[in-house]
């Protein structure tokens, strides 16, 4: 159970839930109705309780039809999440014991929310949902110690939300070096099998002819494959495979979160990179983009990679509109100490429309 809980690829299967708790959270009253002895339990059948409930159930509807079978985050994410917590948690006040069915809900909705790798505007949201149950109850004049043991339960409920969420997050990142791993041994594996028919094809030819000619094609096969593995190996070992890789890694680290991501490259007159930029330039970017995702909430993030004055410049653009306080502080010291042993520099500066991770790298140039 609790590795479907924490299976990112399954994120879209919560909405489903939220509409049924939200259905759940509309019966109530009902139920409080119909079963007087579960009054204390339940949201007294007034027009509050019964608005509430139908807020919830239209937002976490509207959340499920808008958004569709898109497994990212939404607008319609944000509205419907962000409606249903804020009801279930006003419900969970209007009852006159300390735990209240519609605090189940709640608590449950939440812990829902947390394994869905939410981004950081809606752990935000669910903090500060949480103190709605309390603030109802002290409205509504309850005795102290409900108030006391409602504050108690809800603190519980964030503390749980928050350490789900910090942990699918890092469940997602794994997730994507994983992925980034695969893709690597991929290209790799395709690469032997497309030199392999070369070879045979080279050892086969002289046993179907005569010496001299067997010996001439021998030469010309042997030339072949060499310039066949040649041109092989430097496609795994080029730009062009570093920069699949980084776009593999990146959308990777995007995609659970629901931020859009692209990767650009102009690195014509550039010398193939070594095994040492090719591993730092993918940590580097993959650090970058982390970071964004953590600090700044964006909606979309653009890796480039260019020539730049004296080797490659690697910049990292994304939207997100955090404070210049918070962003400097974190964004820059990790990735300064993968940045430093290799020569080169970073810095991060706002853009037009959010911040900028500009990184540049020594690098030899062919002309």
């Amino acid at each position: 159970m609790l590795s479907v809980l924490l299976d990112v690829r399954r994120a879209r299967q919560r909405r489903l839930t939220l509409v049924a708790l939200s259905g759940a959270s509309l019966a109530l009253p009902l139920l409080a109705w119909a079963l007087p002895r579960l009054a204390p339990l339940l949201a007294p059948p007034g027009l509050l309780a019964v608005s509430l409930g139908a807020i919830a159930v239209v937002s976490s509807t509207a959340c499920a039809a808008w958004a569709g079978r898109e497994a990212h985050w939404s607008l319609a994410d944000d509205v419907g999440w962000s409606l249903s917590l804020a009801s279930f948690a006003l419900m969970a006040g209007l009852g006159t014991a300390p735990v209240t069915l519609a605090m189940l809900i709640y608590g449950t909705a939440a812990i829902l929310l947390a394994v869905r790798v939410p981004p950081t505007r809606l752990v935000l949201v669910t903090a500060l949902s949480a103190p709605l149950a309390p603030l109802a109850r002290l409205a509504s004049q309850a005795p102290i110690p409900s108030v006391q043991a409602a504050i108690l339960v809800s603190t519980l409920v964030l503390l749980a939300h928050v350490m789900l969420a910090r942990a699918t997050h890092a469940l997602a990142y794994v997730l994507a070096e994983r992925e980034a791993l695969l893709t690597e041994q991929r290209s790799r594996t395709r690469g032997r099998e497309s030199v392999r028919p070369a070879e045979s094809t080279a050892v086969a030819a002289p046993a179907r002819t005569g010496r001299t000619r067997a010996s001439s094609l021998l030469a010309v096969s042997e030339r072949g494959s060499a310039d066949e593995t040649g041109r092989h190996a430097s496609e795994e070992v080029g730009w062009d495979a570093l920069v699949e890789r980084v776009r593999s890694s990146v959308t990777s680290l995007c995609e659970p979160v629901g931020v859009a991501a692209s990767v650009h490259a102009e690195v014509h007159g550039l010398a193939p990179p070594n095994s040492r930029m090719r591993q730092n330039v993918l940590k580097i970017a993959q650090e970058a983009a982390n970071h964004a995702l953590r600090d700044t909430a964006p909606r979309s993030i653009a890796v480039t990679l260019r020539r730049g004055d004296g080797g490659l410049l690697l910049e990292v653009h994304d939207d997100g509109s955090v404070g210049e306080t918070v962003r400097s502080r974190r964004g820059l010291a990790a990735l300064r100490g993968k940045v430093a042993p290799l020569g080169g520099s970073a810095e991060l500066k706002r853009a037009d429309a959010g911040w900028v991770v500009r990184v540049k790298l020594p690098c030899e140039q062919l002309n």
